[in-house]
């Protein structure tokens, strides 16, 4: 019994872990573009030649390099490469 609750408090914690990450990322990003949540929502694609992404952000293009690193980590992290 013991353990079936350390598992529950670990899978809690990585899902605390990971909601942080994304509230890190959306105060970051909001910091960068203070208007971006004015809609409600954001509309995020993201581009690539080789290693070179371009993210469009609510119809605006920027270089990776120009995102704040902890909004460009996280979004990197969700990305899904098309085969």
């Amino acid at each position: 019994m013991a353990s079936m609750n350390i598992e529950t408090l670990k899978k809690l914690n990585i899902k605390q872990a990971e909601k942080l990450e994304a509230l890190e990322a959306s105060l970051a990003l909001q910091a960068f573009l203070p208007d971006v949540f004015d809609n409600g929502s954001v509309k995020v694609k993201v581009r690539s030649k080789r290693d070179q992404y371009t993210i469009n952000i609510n119809g605006k293009d920027y270089d990776s390099k120009e995102l704040p690193s902890v909004y460009w980590k996280h979004l990197k992290s969700k990305l899904v490469r098309k085969t």
